[in-house]
């Protein structure tokens, strides 16, 4: 392959291609096309829709058996497969699987220019380029339905917040939802009318957005107690009738702090954090709320298995106390929004990220082996290296996960242009970079796209001609 030239078009439409009915899903036809988590959910219902509506115990097992064999194949062989199901199903149950169908076309579809799909192989979780843990179809679809308009949106929204309440189960206790972690930090000035707002110094945190928080809370009496290093129990002892804010920087955890017998209320806001506490080391804000914090501020995504907002979790009367000043209006998130963190809450399977951490080492050992083997046969690739370095959350963050990466250099690009090159693929492959070495971390990768991983490794980077066999160390092992 030439210098500059990528592959690109394999991965969406040929545009030298007539867009005629036989070629217009070509991801459906490609034999090694890859599915996303909902897209397999859905052929999965659909085939239990198929037993459901077939009448003699011959086809109900026979269907049965070729779905097995379906999944088993995907996603090497899901196009074949599926077509195979479709030809052998019975007629009664064709318009499930068909409706399956235009799911998949649906996401076939996708306008990828604009949305470009990301695996995030870098280590890190949250990072400038994304996550590339996305929200599930039932998470999803409620999200669609609203926006696509042709609901009814009357009295929506106090419905949407009566769920959310009934949803916490913490009495007492209720939820608001704003466009954004910013947009929730700004709204607390409503809290600080007759108060001064008060934070300590070593609690300025930058919010992920690269905002001081200090900032962030706008037009606030604001005012700073404290040293910057850490919290000492004096630093406090002057303060009544404030609103403090404790911060979560990632390394240190929100410690409450005691102000019995003042007029104070006291605000957590933690970057990353869940709902319900659902994820082991993760602070949740129910958890935050039992300790004695009054209100609650964290981001959605992939901790709560929603989509990106701001939360507020906290006594009713505070929450109501926002949610009831003229510039709500214009912090509160959309009703989608609304309606996709309700649905996160409420999904029946656990969020993205809480099974991805629950990965064993020995699968992520496994797989690195195997990439290690596709990827030491090509001339590009000039050593690769088998690590067991822990993955985390945020760079410099408290939350570490055993993990196994890769660790990888080309033999005629630097290591940041490699990377850069990466991300500029489609789909997107987010990895890292340590000095001279290119990090392929699987942590946080579903095992589904290891394959497209390796193809992106060579795929993109130029090949260059060299006799010698690249170098394979696999300390782990």
């Amino acid at each position: 392959m030439s210098a500059g030239t990528t592959c690109r078009p394999r991965f969406g439409r040929n545009p030298n291609k007539t867009d005629t009915k036989e070629n217009r899903h070509p991801r459906i036809q490609n034999a090694s096309m890859r599915l996303p988590p909902w897209a397999i959910e859905a052929l999965r219902n659909g085939m239990v829709d198929v037993v459901r509506k077939a009448n003699d115990a011959e086809t109900i097992a026979r269907v049965k058996e070729q779905a097995a064999e379906l999944f088993r194949e995907l996603p090497e062989t899901a196009s074949r497969g599926f077509d195979s199901i479709l030809r052998s199903a019975a007629e009664t149950a064709r318009g499930a699987v068909d409706q399956g169908r235009e799911t998949l076309y649906r996401w076939a579809d996708r306008q990828t220019e604009i949305a470009v799909p990301a695996v995030n192989v870098s280590g890190n979780l949250y990072g400038p380029h994304g996550t590339g843990v996305g929200v599930s179809d039932f998470v999803l679809q409620v999200g669609c339905d609203l926006i696509r308009g042709d609901c009814d949106h009357e009295n929506l929204r106090p419905r949407l917040a009566q769920r959310l309440s009934k949803v916490l189960a913490s009495d007492g206790h209720t939820v608001a939802v704003a466009a954004n972690l910013d947009a929730a930090v700004a709204s607390l000035v409503s809290l600080a009318t007759d108060r001064d707002m008060v934070i300590h110094r070593s609690q300025a945190i930058r919010l992920p957005s690269g905002l001081p928080l200090p900032e962030a809370l706008g037009h606030a009496r604001l005012r700073e107690c404290g040293g910057v290093q850490v919290i000492e129990p004096d630093d406090f002892a002057e303060i009544d009738r404030a609103c403090v804010v404790l911060a979560d920087d990632g390394v240190h955890p929100v410690q409450p702090v005691d102000f019995s017998g003042r007029d104070v209320i006291t605000v957590a806001i933690t970057p990353i954090a869940s709902i319900q506490p659902t994820i082991d080391s993760i602070p949740s804000a129910v958890s935050l709320l039992r300790d004695g914090i009054d209100l609650v501020v964290l981001a959605g995504g992939p901790a709560n298995g929603g989509v990106d907002a701001g939360i507020l979790v906290g006594k009713t009367a505070l929450v109501e106390t926002i949610k009831n000043d003229r510039r709500w209006r214009w912090l509160a998130a959309s009703d989608a929004v609304h309606a996709m963190t309700l649905a996160s809450m409420t999904d029946p399977q656990p969020p993205v990220l809480k099974t991805l951490i629950e990965t064993g080492e020995p699968n992520l050992r496994s797989r690195a082996e195997r990439m290690a083997t596709r990827l030491t046969v090509q001339e590009s690739i000039a050593t690769c290296q088998i690590t067991d370095a822990p993955a985390r959350l945020i760079r410099g963050g408290r939350w570490e996960f055993p993990s196994r990466q890769l660790r990888l250099r080309h033999r005629s690009l630097a290591a940041a242009d490699w990377a850069a090159r990466l991300r500029q693929a489609d789909p997107s492959v987010i990895a890292g970079v340590d000095d001279n070495d290119l990090i392929v971390d699987l942590r946080w990768c579903p095992p589904s796209v290891d394959a497209v991983v390796s193809e992106s490794m060579t795929c993109h980077p130029p090949r260059t001609e060299t006799s010698s066999d690249p170098e394979v160390v696999n300390p782990t092992s």
